[in-house]
């Protein structure tokens, strides 16, 4: 039998090549003096191209322009190593921008084989992860608020970052269990480590204010919430928490708890420090829940769309916090208001409910509601119904480890007579009879344990049933240890005619109107301009009070939103200045766009002659809200934006 004789290794070789060549799911391409000399089927696919189009052209043909400087520095460092590695953005033959990774290396004969794949999905994904990032530190920013894990097999304490508190907090990024509990205040200590073990053992959630010790010598006030997560290998749970610094928060609360005569005395002092904090908090809180109303109107991805509606949440939450801060500043004055409106209650209700439902139910528990009949619509504070059954819903949620809540809404009465009545039932832990009649008190807490247990100001019950009162409503509950409660009010809410307004696109509300936005912030600048924008306005942005004169003297605005606190001169002697200009400059209407929102800040912009405000942070269903209402057609704006 004759012998084959065996191809050389050569040309078996090239014979694989050849084939990965044009099997492979890489782009290849041989460039010789910038030039594409051939190119596989791969590189045509990832490319839109067909062979004939590319071959013979320059390499940069298919490059975007902007990333023209990449290609220029691979070539140099090509000539000097003999290979590189780059990434750009590419401009493919059926109209899209792609992005590609490339390897290139340089043959003996002056050719240079190029590797290329397409990387467009993981730069998205990286992308949306680093737009997640920014989101998040923007929150933790503004609310002082750090993330950290406990490892029980380690048992190391790992913190997402320096919180940065006043004073400089000693808290360090990796630390032991001995070390981070020795920076807790001694008398704290105790309290904490009992909590801390419950939860190793249980996986419980806890949530406890204690001291933590600053490089200065002082005392930061923190508020931890943590649960169990995954169990370690020591058979105890992982912890996962949040912290938040709460100094400014604690000291206010404890300047209130002083006695009759030193809050007299302090009225002043409490007053400027709460327009301060108001001002200080809503500036950045602006920015943060502006930026993320923006973000919502862009593409995102549908875990990019998630992260966003859970920091619009955690935003929603904060803005709570200082409100109820502040309604208790304005109730113990005798100066809270109502400004009653027509609304719908039944979607009032249903709106509070999903903003909490997502918490509830990440603890396993359920939220429902039900609309017993038709309330339709009434003439009500929609502010202030929901401040009650956001404060009544949340509270009810927060003391229910098992099981879940039921709101229930009923009408009780006709016309103008007509109430509303809300009942809040929940499965949780239950109120003591001795404790029910102290319940409704502010910074009251059922008892010492149930403050380190579920935590909390103890404002929101003493608040709720002041807004209910001044509604003309009465609000109580009923209870029994361990088998949950129920908590219910009813407060005066006529039967008003909803109107005959059809429902109008909110993109076009300002259509043709020219807006004079006037604001120091550029983060500010930018979130007014993108909002009046969507809504159709043209907008021209200046920075101060002096630049407003100037830019309302020489244009013909039809609207003016001004800052307040600006440096060079102010928003509301800018408005006294365009007030005395001749002709139509000075009969413009003006909109305070401020973070001091307290009665009688308003009423001092009003003064000086502006015709409205609208508190920070800004949204676009309160600017609708607050030009319908100037413009007189207030529920047209409102439906717009329903």
């Amino acid at each position: 039998m004759a012998h084959r004789t065996p191809p050389p290794r050569q040309s078996q070789d090239a014979e694989a090549a050849a084939w990965l060549y044009r099997n492979s799911s890489d782009g290849f391409a041989l460039v010789g003096k910038g030039r594409i000399l051939s190119v596989n089927p791969a590189w045509c696919t990832i490319n839109g191209f067909k062979a004939e189009d590319v071959v013979g052209q320059h390499a940069l043909k298919t490059i975007h322009p902007d990333d023209h400087h990449v290609y220029y520095g691979a070539a140099t460092k090509l000539e000097t190593e003999g290979e590189a590695n780059l990434e750009h953005r590419v401009l493919t033959g059926d109209g899209r921008t792609i992005w590609v990774r490339l390897a290139v290396k340089q043959a003996e004969n002056g050719l240079s084989m190029v590797v290329m794949r397409d990387i467009t999905a993981e730069h998205q994904q990286k992308q949306e992860m680093e737009q997640a990032q920014r989101i998040g530190d923007l929150l933790r920013s503004a609310a002082k608020v750090y993330t950290w894990r406990f490892d029980p097999d380690t048992g190391r304490y790992l913190t997402e970052r320096d919180p940065g508190a006043a004073g400089g907090d000693t808290l360090r990024l990796d630390m032991s269990g001995d070390d981070m509990t020795a920076e807790i205040h001694p008398e704290d200590q105790k309290m904490v480590g009992r909590a801390f073990r419950d939860s190793l053992q249980t996986g419980e959630v806890k949530t406890v204010w204690y001291r933590h010790a600053r490089a200065d010598g002082g005392w930061s006030r923190y508020r931890s919430t943590w649960r169990g997560g995954q169990l370690g290998k020591s058979g105890r749970y992982e912890i996962l928490g949040l912290t938040q610094d709460m100094t400014e928060l604690a000291e206010a609360r404890d300047a209130a708890l002083q006695g009759e005569q030193a809050a007299r005395e302090a009225a002043e002092t409490k007053s400027r420090f709460l327009a301060n904090m108001s001002h200080e908090i809503r500036t950045p809180l602006n920015g943060v829940l502006g930026v993320l109303h923006l973000l919502k109107t862009d593409s995102l991805s549908q875990s990019g769309r998630e992260l966003v509606e859970q920091a619009l949440g955690c935003g929603e939450m904060l803005t709570q916090l200082l409100n109820d801060v502040l309604d208790f500043s304005k109730i113990e004055a005798g100066k809270l208001e109502l400004n009653p409106e027509p609304l719908d209650p039944a979607a009032t209700l249903r709106s509070v409910a999903d903003m909490l439902r997502p918490a509830a139910e990440s603890r396993g528990l359920y939220l429902r509601t039900v609309i017993e009949g038709d309330p339709g619509w009434v003439s009500v504070d929609p502010v202030r119904l929901r401040q009650a059954l956001f404060n009544l819903i949340g509270n009810a949620t927060k003391f229910t480890l098992r099981g879940g809540v039921e709101v229930a809404m009923k009408s009780v009465g006709a016309g103008a007579e007509h109430r509303l009545r809300v009942e809040v039932r929940d499965t949780g832990v239950g109120v003591a009879p001795e404790a029910m009649a102290a319940l409704f008190e502010r910074f009251h807490q059922v008892d010492g344990s149930t403050t380190r247990r579920f935590g909390g100001t103890g404002l929101g019950l003493a608040i709720t049933r002041s807004l209910i009162e001044q509604m003309g409503g009465e609000v109580d509950a009923t209870s029994e240890i361990g088998q949950g409660s129920t908590f219910w009010f009813e407060v005066a809410a006529p039967i008003v005619d909803r109107g005959a307004h059809t429902p109008n696109e909110a993109g076009g509300w300002l259509e043709g109107l020219r807006v004079l936005v006037v604001e120091d912030n550029p983060t500010n600048r930018l979130i007014a301009s993108r909002m009046l924008e969507s809504l159709g306005a043209a907008v021209e942005l200046v920075h101060d009070g002096v630049e407003g004169v100037e830019a309302a003297t020489r244009a013909g605005f039809d609207l003016i939103f001004m800052d307040i606190q600006m440096p060079v001169m102010d928003g509301v002697e800018a408005t006294r200045r365009i007030r005395r200009l001749e002709g139509p400059a000075a009969e413009v209407p003006i909109v305070a766009m401020t973070a001091n929102v307290m009665k009688h800040q308003i009423n001092e912009y009003l003064a000086a002659g502006m015709d409205g405000a609208i508190a920070k942070p800004l949204n676009p269903a309160a600017i609708l809200a607050e030009l319908g209402r100037l413009s007189g057609q207030g529920d047209e704006a409102l439906v717009a934006v329903a």
